[in-house]
């Protein structure tokens, strides 16, 4: 049977048929440039089959390891920790804590401290209002959230590179001990690591057009920012790529506008000022900072500190990474952008690269799912074990070198330790936190930032450090010890030297000795409010010269006595 012939085509058809064949052939390469650009970038894939049966597992072997760390014992990663999130939330929901200079001029964000501080009002409206419960209970959220890391890993790598990458970057980030010892820690480093690790599995969709994919990750990019400044940069690349392939551009940006603009109606409606008070005053006063910290500490600081806590597997997975640079491109710039941001600065601390950890995780991940191809399965056994071993040595503080880490070139650096030779000054508070006849406590030895604060204590009771404790001398008619006796009931040092007529040795944790009052006369006095307020020295200096108009510190750590509302002395 012979074929039809076709018609010939009219005039006007064979016309719109040139017109679109060189419009096409027009906008053809401008259109395939930014799909090359994107596509070497990002090179995301549709997996093929559901995402591995595992892994609600593994995340809950990770929650589990995680937990295990948090409720073993306490650790402080920084004082910034309680000084800058437990302590003022502590202070929000039940009215005692101590203030820093921070929130005595408004140069830190709520944001980390009011959701700490809904999650102690929601024990404390079910009844469970103490340390005993609330500490834990506030760990274990941030145990919960930490999870984002290792879940955010598998589905970019997934997408990324496949399913074989992305499972090993699941166990990887699920395991790695810095991610599991750091877990529990309401420090803003780690909350954006979690939310940027979310952010960079939306990115890697391969068709972010749905409105459910593109208002979270304008949600996500505008907190990673808020939450950690520093990383702003980082959260505005990835949410950078995500427009260029979105159909949704209008409204990507206009939803993280409105976050933007929310973040800053609400600081400056906690802060009373303008938009972006407390980020603008934190900067402000650590740029003026800056010039007195100059030459602290080298520009590759953060490069040692990380060869040694990762024992050199981050150096390892980058050098193999800048062998397939269109592979790891978008993970090597986010890596560099990262260490080039806080190396130019002079104060460095390690927990500032933290989101940098699950970065070369994922490139040494996919290195290793490569390889494994080519090798049998007693070697990728043998991997597997080396790794868990490097992690479990990690988590018991046994690495070489690896207490130079996490002490930094600051002073104010707490005892790092995840499950050995921890703080025993957390049980002793937690002690002093229930014990009976606790009326007023004085540490001899120690500054209000390098204790467990009034989040511990939890009571409304007199509390002073080596600083204030000059306050219980100051009697004109009374003797030394007779001032002590009416000001405190409970003393705590980790000097045995320490002995106080009138006191004895109550209870000893590692070192640290709670001597009683043995008599329980006189009453202790009392203070108006148990906030005591520690400006002064040259954060307060700079403020008050960027804002003339901030309030000048209040004398004496603004504790005032109950008896001197009534014009007496109080002596």
């Amino acid at each position: 049977m012979r074929p039809k012939r076709r018609r010939p085509l009219s005039r006007r058809k064979r016309a719109r048929r040139r017109f679109r064949g060189s419009n096409h052939r027009r906008r053809g390469p401008e259109t395939s440039w930014l799909d090359r650009v994107l596509g070497e970038a990002l090179h995301s894939q549709t997996p093929a089959g559901r995402p591995w049966k595992l892994l609600p597992l593994v995340l809950t072997l990770a929650f589990a390891a995680r937990a295990a760390v948090a409720l073993s014992g306490d650790f402080v990663v920084h004082p910034d920790e309680i000084m800058q999130y437990l302590e003022p939330a502590h202070r929000l929901v039940f009215g005692n804590g101590v203030i820093y200079w921070e929130y005595f001029y408004g140069a830190r964000s709520w944001l980390i401290p009011g959701v700490v501080a809904g999650i102690l009002g929601l024990f404390d409206a079910v009844g469970l209002g103490d340390p005993f419960w609330y500490v834990g209970g506030v760990e274990l959220a941030f145990c919960a959230l930490s999870l984002l890391i290792p879940a955010g890993m598998y589905f970019f790598a997934r997408r990324h590179f496949g399913e074989l990458s992305g499972r090993v970057a699941l166990l990887a980030g699920a395991f790695w001990y810095e991610l599991v010892g750091f877990a529990h820690k309401p420090m803003t480093e780690f909350v954006a690591t979690a939310l940027l690790m979310l952010l960079l599995m939306l990115c890697v969709r391969p068709a972010p057009d749905r409105l459910c994919v593109v208002l979270p990750a304008a949600l996500l990019a505008v907190l990673t920012a808020a939450v950690r400044v520093q990383y702003a940069p980082l959260a505005l690349l990835v949410l950078g790529l995500l427009f260029l392939r979105t159909g949704k551009k209008v409204q990507l940006v206009v939803a993280a506008a409105a976050v933007l603009v929310a973040v800053g109606a609400l600081d400056a409606l906690t802060w009373n000022g303008g938009l972006f008070h407390s980020y603008l005053t934190n900067i402000r006063v650590n740029l003026a900072l800056g010039d007195l910290r100059a030459g602290e500490s080298p520009f590759h600081q953060f490069a040692w500190w990380l060869l040694i806590a990762s024992v050199g597997i981050a150096a390892l997975s980058i050098l193999a990474a800048l062998r397939n640079l269109r592979r790891y491109a978008l993970l090597l710039v986010l890596i560099a952008l990262t260490l080039l941001i806080h190396s130019t600065q002079s104060h460095k601390e390690y927990r500032f690269i933290f989101v940098v950890i699950p970065l070369y995780l994922l490139i040494g991940s996919d290195v290793a799912a490569q390889l494994s191809s080519r090798v049998g399965q007693r070697v990728r056994a043998l991997a597997a074990a080396l790794f868990a071993a490097v992690s479990l040595t990690g988590i018991l503080n046994a690495l070489p070198y690896q207490d130079r880490v996490y002490r930094a070139q600051s002073r104010e650096t707490g005892m790092v330790s995840f499950l050995r030779g921890q703080d025993p000054i957390f049980a002793a508070y937690r002690y002093l936190s229930s014990a009976p006849g606790v009326a007023g406590v004085w540490q001899v030895d120690r500054h209000y930032f390098n204790l467990p604060g009034y989040y511990h204590l939890h009571r409304a009771i007199p509390f002073y450090d080596a600083s204030t404790g000059r306050l219980i001398f100051a009697g004109r008619e009374r003797t030394e010890v007779e001032a002590i006796s009416a000001s405190v009931s409970h003393i705590v040092s980790a000097d045995p030297a320490t002995t106080i007529p009138g006191y004895s040795v109550e209870r000893e944790f590692g070192g640290i000795r709670i001597l009683r009052r043995d008599a329980n006369e006189p009453a202790v006095r009392s203070w108006q409010e148990y906030t005591p307020t520690m400006t002064g020295g040259v954060f307060t200096d700079l403020t008050r010269q960027i804002y003339p108009e901030a309030p000048p510190p209040p004398p004496d750590a603004g504790i005032r006595f109950v008896d001197q509302a009534t014009g007496t002395d109080g002596q």
